[in-house]
């Protein structure tokens, strides 16, 4: 189970902005995370949010912050030499798989495949094929070190206006991979997931929830029927389990608890 950690100050050594919503920070300092888990970051008298864990070489930490509501508007103010309040890392990360993987990820949800890949290679035995997918040209980060990282990088465009034309999870090769890794927009989650599901191939998704405590306590980020909590039992979770749950894919809890509705039919349903 996860447990409080106290708070970290950590320097911004790097700021560069990557597209017009979103920013590449570096922090000063390591928080020795794996990949796909994340960390809570604080900006006094503003809030505090939970933000997934890009890479973290050698004496630093990167975090991609998209500019979204008041907690990451304040962060995107900030300059070089100022500083975060950061406790983590915390959650369930990514398994380490070998063979033929296939990393899916939706804009700034690219951000927990990048350690992930980076990770892979390392292992030696893995073959990684990353696909990335973005609205427009305007909005593609990080492509050179997307390529460095693996070994075929395709990058998809939604207007077609760079690299292949269609949303990435039309474009994707399912008859290829042995396992599947992906994160970005819900919607694309539940694609991804019902393609797995539907071949026999093992998957995992990095998931989005309101996430207050980080620790398993307040129950704002609950899948229901199963009780799980994507703070502590994610962000990541396999296929298999997200297929059991009515909330993957339909609804997202508000401040107050109540469902939020965000789609159709549960994946479970779907694949029925």
């Amino acid at each position: 189970m996860n447990s409080y950690q106290a708070y970290k100050v950590m320097r911004i050594i790097e700021s560069e902005k990557l597209s017009e919503k979103v920013k590449k920070i570096v922090l000063e300092g390591n928080l020795g995370s794996s990949p796909g888990q994340y960390a809570m970051i604080w900006v006094p008298k503003v809030g505090e949010i939970p933000i997934s864990i890009a890479r973290e070489p050698k004496g630093e930490t990167w975090i991609l912050v998209a500019k979204v509501g008041k907690v990451s508007s304040a962060i995107h103010s900030l300059r070089i030499g100022e500083e975060l309040w950061v406790r983590g890392p915390y959650g369930r990360g990514f398994s380490l798989r070998g063979g033929k993987c296939c990393l899916i990820g939706g804009g700034y949800g690219i951000a927990p495949l990048i350690s992930l890949s980076e990770r892979l290679g390392e292992m030696g035995n893995a073959k990684i094929r990353f696909y990335a997918g973005f609205k427009r040209r305007e909005d593609v980060l990080l492509e050179d070190l997307l390529s460095s990282i693996s070994d075929e990088l395709i990058i998809t465009t939604e207007d077609g206006s760079y690299g292949l034309k269609g949303r990435v999870v039309e474009l994707v090769d399912f008859d290829w991979p042995e396992a599947i890794y992906s994160a970005g927009p819900e919607a694309m989650l539940v694609e991804v997931v019902r393609e797995a599901i539907k071949r026999g191939i093992y998957a995992e998704v990095s998931m989005e929830r309101l996430i207050r405590c980080s620790i398993g306590i307040c129950g704002s980020c609950s899948l229901d029927p199963l009780g799980l909590l994507v703070c502590r039992d994610g962000p990541v979770f396999d296929a298999r389990t997200l297929s059991m749950t009515e909330d993957f894919g339909r609804y997202w809890r508000g401040f107050d608890g109540r469902k939020l509705q965000i789609g159709g039919e549960s994946i479970g349903m779907l694949l029925r």
